[in-house]
């Protein structure tokens, strides 16, 4: 009796314990680190940049963690941050975009659940989820708040100039993966990802600069250049298909331009893109891949 009943605040220490430490790493893995160092350092510079939408962010990623383990999803699939990082993204979206009301926090509650429960429901049926999740849920409230008569904040005014500033767009660049406009908050969010891997510190390196190199080239508008538009979703493929090979490089360099041509396609239809372009880039590339793999493999064997 003595011992079940010393048991049981053990383990409810235990679980507690695993459940907070779930949150770091479900922030970094919005940009594919499974890895608790670079979630805290994540965290740490959304906070610095925006305490109101850090927490916001921090709530997604709980309740999207939270939905998991209803799911009975396997803990090692919750410990490696699978199931927070579309519910953050629900979080900082919506801070980002709308004024924070407690009927704001609920929507992202609501939301972050629900961008589990797609999140689940793709890996049941064999597709990889990616941030789809993210963008269905949040491209499902941003229209019902509109319908509503809720409207988007306007991008951060001190942006609007015609100027382009190079550290601004790249680092924004990195920075707006996570819907952060800071400067510094890039840097780190990119010293971060250095430091874990220096690979795909690299390839995101290279992410922004392709951005930006198009964005001049093109001609896009200088604001969203600034803000960093046209690099996040060059980020996310970059980091997703970094690797030592030609063929990494290759895969990588496809999907940031697929993905630069589908944010410009959304900006030009007045459409929040939000990281779909890297969803639909990824997938694509990731489909391509794999087909080309299996003719290969089944022309060797023949």
């Amino acid at each position: 009796m003595g011992d079940d009943g010393l048991k049981s605040p053990v383990r409810g220490i235990r679980v507690l314990t695993e459940f907070l430490r779930e949150i770091p790493v479900g922030f970094a893995q919005v940009m594919l680190q499974p890895s608790s160092f670079v979630g805290l350092a994540f965290i740490a510079a959304a906070y610095w940049n925006s305490w109101i939408i850090a927490s916001v962010g921090v709530l997604g990623c709980a309740i999207g963690s939270l939905a998991a383990r209803l799911l009975a999803v396997p803990p090692e699939q919750r410990r490696a941050g699978l199931f927070g990082f579309n519910g953050a993204l629900v979080g900082l979206a919506c801070a980002y975009f709308y004024p924070v009301t407690p009927l704001l926090c609920v929507v992202v509650a609501v939301g972050g659940a629900a961008s589990t429960g797609i999140m689940h429901y793709m890996q049941t049926i064999g597709i990889r989820p990616l941030t789809f999740p993210f963008v269905v849920v949040t491209w499902i409230i941003f229209a019902v708040l509109t319908a509503s008569g809720h409207g988007a904040i306007e991008a951060d005014a001190a942006t609007q100039t015609e100027t382009i500033v190079v550290a601004d767009a790249l680092l924004r660049g990195v920075g707006q993966v996570l819907f952060q406009e800071s400067v510094l908050t890039g840097l780190v969010f990119l010293v971060a990802i250095f430091v874990r891997k220096p690979i795909e510190g690299g390839y995101a390196l290279f992410a922004v600069c392709l951005g930006l190199a198009a964005a001049v080239l093109f001609d896009f508008p200088v604001p969203a250049t600034n803000l960093g538009l046209y690099g996040y979703n060059g980020v996310l493929c970059a980091v997703l298909f970094a690797g030592p090979r030609f063929r990494d490089f290759a895969s990588a360099a496809a999907a940031i331009v697929l993905s630069i041509v589908v944010v410009r396609t959304f900006h030009v239809a007045g459409l929040p893109a939000f990281t779909f372009p890297f969803v639909l880039s990824s997938w694509i590339v990731l489909w391509t891949t794999t087909h080309w793999m299996r003719r290969s493999t089944s022309a060797n064997r023949s």
